[in-house]
């Protein structure tokens, strides 16, 4: 292989790494929470049903967000440890989570709730969102 070559290739590998890597788009304050070392703000997000809430990584570390069991409730998009990360929540109430931060031997543990207010045009009943179409409740 010649050296021209291998160099397109490593140039190649480091685009498509950079590409990976990269910071995700800024998304209007009031639709977000930021994760920081040590703390989530804000710690009680209110937001309504349907609603795309994003979740900004402020910290340098790889990081988990984690919700309840049941996914019926909410639809949650994240790429691992380094975003990004957002969730749509299809029922009404309290919703909390968990975020975890992974340090080399440490793991910082945070909490937040995201109240859930029922949006008028989109009531919930039992058993719908069987099915999550690009952050959409797809009722049966």
């Amino acid at each position: 292989m010649s050296v021209m070559k291998l160099v397109a290739r490593v140039a190649l590998g480091v685009a498509l790494i950079g590409g990976v890597a990269r910071v995700p788009p800024a998304w209007p304050a009031d639709e977000e929470i930021v994760i920081r070392g040590n703390a989530i703000e804000p710690h009680v997000f209110r937001a309504t049903m349907g609603q795309r809430v994003n979740f900004v990584k402020r910290v340098d570390l790889p990081v988990h967000v984690e919700f309840g069991v049941d996914p019926r409730q909410h639809h949650v998009v994240q790429i691992p440890g380094t975003g990004p990360f957002w969730a749509v929540f299809h029922r009404p109430g309290t919703h909390p989570y968990v975020v975890h931060i992974y340090a080399t031997k440490t793991t910082t543990t945070l909490h937040g709730v995201v109240e859930v207010v029922e949006d008028p045009q989109r009531p919930w009943k039992p058993g719908t969102c069987a099915a999550v179409v690009m952050g959409d409740c797809i009722e049966p």
